[in-house]
């Protein structure tokens, strides 16, 4: 699902579902349909790993629009995982919903 909301009390403004299974999505429909909303003015598209992919950095790019995603964990050497430093990092206490019954270890 992809939805849009305001900075200022989270207010959706577009949101559309979107098959969890799709191997490959373009959100640049998305991006098309906001930047229409907008008009001139800023935002930021923020997606999950599936937003990552040569066509859709390609065209958010040459629209200058700014978008934050995780990279893929397929495309990320294990040696960056394995440099990382745990003493700095920051738990996150946040559990899906869909993880809530699962014990903590086997998330």
């Amino acid at each position: 699902m992809e939805c849009v909301v305001t900075a200022d009390g989270g207010i959706p403004l577009l949101s559309r579902v979107i098959d969890g299974g799709a191997a490959e999505i373009s959100h640049t429909g998305t991006m098309n349909s906001l930047r229409a909303m907008a008009g001139p003015k800023e935002f930021l598209l923020i997606a999950d790993s599936k937003l990552i992919s040569y066509g859709n950095v390609t065209a958010l790019i040459k629209a200058g629009t700014d978008f934050i995603a995780p990279a893929p964990a397929s495309k990320v050497d294990d040696a960056v995982c394995a440099a990382l430093d745990l003493e700095a990092a920051t738990v996150v206490d946040y559990t899906p919903a869909r993880d809530e019954d699962t014990p903590a270890g086997q998330r």
